[in-house]
């Protein structure tokens, strides 16, 4: 297959058919550690998409032999795949459990030539599979990145790389002194990222950060949880973790990993497990789902967010009792869903909704409550957890209008 023309537009298409994309970065670590019973543990806790960081052909060729008929598939990258491209492509493009190809972490717009040219040398021998690469965050410098701000350095990925998906990793939980606190544009992340990919049709990906080190605990749920269902209400289309495995290294000082450099799990395993079960079992709303809307409430809005106003017809308020919460209106087909996601990662809120017509509340395990209109009685949220409604979508006047005039 002589693959997509260098100059076409890259076609996103999700890679775990079905089911919702959840990555493992560093996820089964050491040539020795690739065997069945290993992706198996992995597909175990969730994952659907390993990126293990093998180093040569060989390792990935024993990789896939590892992972066949467990679940998952694999990110593909290799020390010498971007100055021998096609050999290296067309040795492994047949293997049905290749998933991606992964380019480059974090480059800046310095990069972004050469990463085309790669991008092209790769579609020129495989036109089935996706490349991907992950974006710097925000927090790093426009002059580092090469640009005015934020939004010109993901804006000019999008042209100048053209890939199919918007990935970029911000890591918002860290410690300060002796307080666990969010950093304070962790939403205005989310919020430039959506509306790119909103502009340009795509899909975006988020991470988790599931490893301490550094100046990041040990991860604990509602820390996972606000991260992944904040990043879900803003529309990802995959969640990432970083990592699975240990790394190792001391430099970072990186530990309690779901799986520990000595290969055994930890608490944090099972954390992962139990989220991303709860995820993918909401996949059939939360895939192909675009958020149509994003505010927040509170005494104080996080950086670069959107108050609450202008709610769908027919929902006539949401309150909470403490810091605030995200609310989002998120379309998926004809269906449309309101999420509320509780943003503060130490304590719970009561969240009030209000309405004028039946809505019907979807639980964790996918079941739901019986349709009801919501009259104000206040709900009990868990730090960092969240409330899905399902709810029927009445157009407002304006876009009525404007259809006609259309048509006529």
């Amino acid at each position: 297959m002589h693959g997509i023309p260098s100059e076409a537009k890259s076609v996103y298409t999700n890679p775990t058919g079905k089911e919702f994309p959840i990555l493992a970065w560093y996820s089964i670590i050491g040539d020795e550690n690739q065997t069945p019973e290993r992706y198996k543990e992995l597909r175990e806790a969730g994952f659907n998409l390993s990126f293990s960081h093998t180093g040569s052909p060989a390792n990935v060729e024993k990789a896939m032999q590892a992972c066949k008929n467990t679940g998952v598939k694999l990110v593909v990258m290799t020390a010498s795949m971007e100055g021998n491209t096609a050999e290296e492509v067309n040795r492994l493009k047949g293997d049905p459990d290749l998933a991606l190809w992964f380019l480059r972490d974090e480059p800046v717009v310095s990069g972004f030539e050469q990463l085309r040219a790669f991008r092209d040398r790769i579609y020129e021998n495989d036109g089935l599979h996706m490349g991907y690469l992950n974006l710097l965050p925000d927090m790093v410098e426009p002059q580092v990145l090469g640009t005015k701000n934020y939004e010109e350095y993901v804006r000019r990925y999008v042209d100048e790389v053209d890939l199919p998906m918007i990935s970029y990793d911000f890591y918002p939980i860290v410690k300060d002194g002796e307080n666990v606190v969010v950093r304070p544009t962790f939403y205005e992340n989310l919020e430039i990222v959506r509306k790119v990919a909103l502009e340009k049709d795509m899909p975006f990906w988020a991470f988790c950060l599931s490893t301490a080190h550094a100046a990041y605990p040990v991860p604990q749920p509602s820390h996972l949880r606000v991260e992944a269902w904040s990043a879900l209400a803003y529309g990802a289309q995959c969640l990432q973790y970083f990592t699975y495995w240990s790394p190792g290294t001391e430099v970072w000082d990186f530990h309690n990993a779901p799986i520990n450099e000595k290969g055994e799990r930890t608490n944090v395993y099972y954390m992962i497990k139990t989220l991303n079960r709860e995820i993918q079992g909401l996949a059939p709303i939360f895939l192909g789902a675009k958020a149509e809307a994003v505010w927040h409430t509170g005494a104080k809005l996080p950086q670069g967010t959107q108050p609450l106003k202008d709610l769908p017809i027919g929902i006539k308020a949401v309150a909470a009792s403490g810091e605030g919460v995200v609310v989002s209106h998120l379309a998926n087909g004809k269906k449309h869903y309101l999420m509320v996601v509780n943003r503060d990662i130490h304590n719970p809120q009561d969240v009030t909704l209000t309405a004028e017509k039946e809505m019907t509340r979807i639980l964790p395990d996918a079941s739901r409550l019986k349709p009801e209109i919501p009259t104000g009685q206040p709900v009990r949220v868990a730090a960092g957890d969240y409330l899905l409604y399902e709810f029927k979508y009445q157009k407002p006047p304006k876009v009525k209008e404007e259809k006609e005039k259309k048509k006529k």
